[in-house]
Parts: structure tokens; sequence; C-alpha cells
């Protein structure tokens, strides 16, 4: 006996939005595999998660993602799940739209994911690509697309400025507070 897919499987045009879904899903699970295997429960390592992130996504996209180089900087800094939550999810929203959109039908790129604390206190975390930048015509922050949507949203809840640059590739760098309270 044989079991059906569900419908949404089956459809092709629904698969890829299942699968960001997931990703999303997966992406809050493996903050909280983070923070149960930390010593303080409160805290996550976000460079540590951000890896074990963005190695999970290159796996997932790995048709897209294996002619790409990772290039990662990322200062160890501890946030709170608050924080680290959102973070994450924006991070997946960014990656998985530089490999989806980035390089079209170009062999080979460059995505580059760092994260730094700066003297004053503050974070930057930034997702910046090689590949033919955000289209002249495209207003991020009016975007219909659920990705980007999603990123506005989530920088409001954790307080970020975002900035975009689309000279050479793509660049999206979030600026925020860590906000241990």
């Amino acid at each position: 006996q044989t079991c059906a897919l569900p419908i949404w499987l089956e459809d092709a045009a629904a698969r890829p939005i299942f699968q960001d879904v997931a990703h999303r899903v997966r992406s809050m699970a493996m903050v909280h595999e983070k923070l149960y295997q930390s010593a303080d429960l409160a805290l996550v390592d976000f460079a540590d998660y951000a890896q074990s992130l963005l190695a999970y996504l290159c796996r997932a996209h790995a048709d897209k993602a294996s002619s790409i180089h990772l290039d990662l900087d990322l200062e160890p800094v501890s946030l709170p799940v608050h924080t680290a939550v959102p973070c994450g999810l924006i991070l997946n929203e960014l990656f998985g739209n530089a490999l989806k959109h980035a390089f079209g039908d170009r062999t080979g790129g460059r995505i580059c994911v760092s994260l730094q604390e700066h003297a004053n206190g503050q974070l930057r975390l930034s997702v910046q690509d090689d590949g033919k930048g955000l289209p002249p015509d495209l207003d991020w922050q009016q975007s219909a697309s659920l990705g980007l949507r999603l990123v506005k949203m989530l920088c409001r809840q954790i307080h970020a400025a975002i900035e975009v640059a689309s000279d050479e590739g793509a660049q999206f760098t979030l600026i925020f507070e860590r906000h241990l309270e």
C-alpha cells in the first residue's frame, strides 16, 4: 500500500514555499539547540549558531550553493534568545535570497557574512554578495516578497537599522543593540 503525498508536496509551485517555511522553522530550532548546549541558558553564541545555520542552508540549497564561496567573518558575540531568534531568521532570509537571486545562471560567486561588535556596543550583521545586485526598481521595504517583509518586521522587532546597498552585488547590513535585558 502506498501513501499519497500531501497535495502541497506534489504541487511543484508549492514545494519551494514549503521549503522556505521549513528553513525558517529549522533556523528557530537551531537557536534552541545551541541554547541547550551552552552553559548559560539565557545567551546564544551567535557566531557559532550562524556557522551552523549557514552550513545547514548550504546543504539545503546544495544545487545553488555548491559553486558559491562563503566568506565568514564572525566575532564571538553572545545574544539573548529574544534577539538571536530574529537575527537567525533574518540571516536565513538574506542568505537564502542571495543564493536564489544574486547569481542567476552564473556559476561561481561569493557571499560574505560578517558579525562585528563596535566599540560603542552596537552590533553589525552583514550579508553581502558579488552577484548582479538588486533590481533598480526594487523598493525592498515595499516588496511583496514574504522574505523581505519578514526581514523588515524582524528588524523592527530588535530595533535594528538596516542599510541596503546594491553597487557590486547586494549588501544588507543590520545595526542593532545586544538587548540583554
